[in-house]
């Protein structure tokens, strides 16, 4: 993803002046898929997201080019486009999201205990990056009085420059005595909210000064915030841990657990820590469920087997099961292989094929040794010929699928040869020795009262010798029943829901809240805390995170959180089950999405999918208006569709602004530059950007205000 931030300019601008300069770069380079590259521009910014093609195999050659080229493709951009960022780590996924909450501490002791834990954590070989999110920094903020002001005869201009001055500090320089070289460095004279007032102003020929007390009132404090987190109604700090490449995530989710149970006993009462999102737990949940599964199959096995044949015979084919698996898993660990899903079948059926033709052969009065021997080679090419056709099967999805499906399927064919051959190998090189040392006599028929005994094999095999004869007395029927089965199969599959790729059982869901662009956060967190009021009413849920104004870490693979703004918030929901989650969102789904007026909820359940949505419409051309319109009808036809739950576009709404335009030659004569005539206090704090305030290690910016201004609701504007 790029980024590219030219202040002042309208969206529109950012088309005809970035975006499309920008774009016509970024499809210089061959490996840029170009269908899929997008942009979003906006007041100030604007997003180009960058798909590479699926061919491609050494991104990270191609991302570091690629940024050495944006970075000197900036000086051909306007003058004003600040910066021109690439990020390259945009589908990182965090391993743990944790929040640090209270009620009674501050952002900055918060922080204080947030950098004791990142201190602990960082000895941990196996994590990666960790970034703190949710911050709110502490200002000096000087309202000024401009009753007092003029009283003085001062301008803001003239206070402006004083604080700068005094801000802004340099190197002081060195000093040479001949045999060394000494560095001067010169204090700061603001360090805390006292010096600030105490600041001297203006002075006269007579001693009198002025101090900024006199004219303003100095306060430390926290500003009216942008963007904010909280963890079930708490104010918080979010930590996200990542984890390096190659490591055992399980191993290191232990770890981390043992820090953070340390950790707590030695926090204050009122500071708790919470685990949002813990994919170690996921990974060793799937890891105890495959294991589950696997004793389940084994089991399984043994009781089908039973059935059929004597415990002894069962119990030789079922212990092929974990044989071949553990052999299998060793092999993916040798070839690179990650253990994402597994298959158990045909597994235990060449052995059972094995093994009856074995029990065969015994009954034929054929000594045990080339039984065994027999057995193997008759149905060689037989299970061999099986095993590779359901090998070869899953190898076209790898020309077929593309992007992330085919980077998720990349090891699926080589894991199913795998698991397969290992199954042939044991069936035809070991099964032979177990069934010779473990099974020593044939099937024999048991007797009661001169009677043969019952067995569910003889009577499935006298049943089965019937239906084979019908089928071949009456050949047009059983084809007809053949045809007339795939053609009812056909159908039925037809009208079954389909996904290719299937949704992630989580304990957890995300919500998102869109409001109109503008939106003030105050308001977009009104709609935000009505919507936690209502989910935490619900014994389901466990807790809700909550992100207003901005948006969560990736916290899933396929799960992209969206662009933030003042107009956006989202939820991370945890609940006390799957089957709870998806009870909430079909139940919710329906009633909240348009529960709220000029506010769109979106319940978005956790899938392996990269679609943003199920079903998207792409228009492209060149004139701005001709899309809109038709993008207007056909957005129409679609909300006449039954079925659809939530229809839109990603065009922003309009966004209420006010026009200035001066008259040139008064503001000449008066000496107005436009930039002050617009906004004189946007000026006077561009000034200030260098002047801060050093308090302990913590750095404190200056932000001049008027006194008791309040700012304009029409357009924010703050003096």
């Amino acid at each position: 993803m790029g980024d590219a931030l030219p202040p002042g300019n309208t969206a529109r601008e950012m088309v005809e002046q970035v975006t499309k300069p920008l774009e016509e770069y970024i499809f210089t380079y061959k490996e840029v898929k170009k269908e899929k590259t997008f942009s979003k521009s906006r007041d100030g910014i604007v997003y180009i997201q960058v798909e590479l093609n699926d061919d491609l195999t050494n991104k990270d050659e191609f991302w570091s080019k690629f940024k050495h080229g944006v970075s000197q493709f900036k000086s051909e951009l306007p003058s004003n486009v600040l910066a021109l960022v690439v990020q390259d780590d945009f589908g990182d996924t965090s391993a743990l999201l944790i929040t640090m909450e209270s009620e009674d501490k501050t952002y900055r002791e918060l922080d204080d205990y947030m950098d004791l834990l990142q201190g602990r954590l960082r000895r941990i070989p196996a994590v990666g990056r960790m970034t703190v999110s949710g911050m709110q920094n502490e200002q000096i903020s000087v309202y000024l009085d401009h009753d007092r002001l003029s009283k003085y005869g001062l301008s803001d201009q003239t206070l402006a420059l004083s604080l700068m001055q005094k801000g802004f500090i340099t190197n002081g320089g060195r000093v040479k005595d001949g045999s060394m070289v000494e560095p001067i460095y010169v204090s700061r004279s603001l360090n805390t909210v006292r010096d600030v007032q105490e600041q001297i102003i203006y002075t006269d020929p007579l001693g009198n000064v002025v101090r900024l007390k006199d004219v303003a009132r100095v306060v430390r404090e926290y500003p009216d915030p942008d963007s904010y987190i909280t963890n079930n109604g708490r104010k918080c700090l979010l930590l996200s841990i990542e984890m390096k490449k190659g490591k055992n995530i399980v191993a290191m989710g232990d770890e981390i657990n043992k820090v953070l149970d340390e950790f707590q006993t030695e926090l204050p009462s009122d500071v708790t820590l919470f685990r949002i999102t813990d994919q170690p737990k996921v990974v060793d949940d799937s890891v105890s469920n495959f294991l589950h599964e696997l004793i389940i199959a084994i089991v399984a096995v043994v009781i089908v087997v039973m059935l059929l044949l004597p415990l002894r015979v069962a119990l030789v084919a079922a212990s092929t099961i974990p044989i071949t698996i553990f052999i299998s898993l060793g092999l993916f660990y040798a070839f690179g292989i990650e253990l994402n899903t597994v298959t158990l079948g045909m597994i235990v059926d060449n052995s059972i094929v094995i093994i009856d033709s074995y029990l065969e052969k015994l009954g034929e009065g054929c000594s045990r040794w080339h039984a065994s021997i027999e057995s193997t080679t008759h149905f060689l090419k037989s299970i061999f010929s099986a095993t590779l056709a359901i090998s070869i099967t899953f190898f076209p999805f790898l020309a077929t699928c593309t992007g992330m499906i085919h980077d998720f399927l990349l090891s699926f064919p080589w894991g199913i040869t795998i698991v397969l051959a290992t199954s042939l190998l044991i069936a035809t090189m070991l099964v032979p020795f177990m069934q010779f040392y473990f099974i020593r006599k044939p099937m024999e028929a048991k007797k009661e009262e001169g009677k043969k005994a019952f067995s569910f094999l003889d009577l499935l095999q006298k049943y089965y010798n019937r239906l084979f004869d019908c089928c071949f007395r009456h050949p047009i029927v059983t084809v007809s029943v053949g045809v007339l089965s795939v053609v009812i199969g056909g159908w039925m599959m037809g009208r079954l829901p389909q996904q290719l790729l299937p949704a992630a059982d989580r304990n957890q869901f995300a919500v998102e809240i869109y409001l109109p662009t503008g939106t003030d956060v105050d308001v977009t967190a009104a709609v935000a805390d009505s919507m936690e009021h209502i989910l935490r009413q619900d014994p389901r849920v466990v807790s809700v995170a909550s992100f207003k104004g901005c948006a969560s870490p990736r916290f899933q693979t396929a799960y992209a959180p969206q662009i933030p703004g003042t107009n956006y918030a989202q939820f991370i929901v945890n609940t006390t089950g799957v089957e709870a989650t998806v009870e909430l969102l079909d139940e919710y789904a329906p009633k909240y999405t348009d529960y709220f007026p000029n506010a769109r909820v979106r319940f978005k359940q956790l899938s392996y999918s990269d679609a943003v949505y199920p079903i998207e419409v792409r228009l492209s051309g060149e004139d701005l208006d001709v899309l809109k319109h038709d993008a207007k009808v056909i957005e129409e036809r679609l909300h006449g569709m039954d079925g659809l739950v939530l229809v839109q576009t990603d065009f922003n709404e309009p966004l209420p602004a006010i026009a200035v335009n001066l008259k040139e030659d008064e503001a000449t004569r008066l000496g107005v530059k436009l930039r002050v005539g617009v906004h004189p206090c946007h000026a006077l704090r561009q000034r200030l950007a260098d002047s801060q305030c050093m308090g302990g290690r913590l750095r404190y910016p200056c932000h001049v205000e008027e006194y008791e201004c309040r700012p304009c609701p029409a357009c924010r504007l703050e003096r």
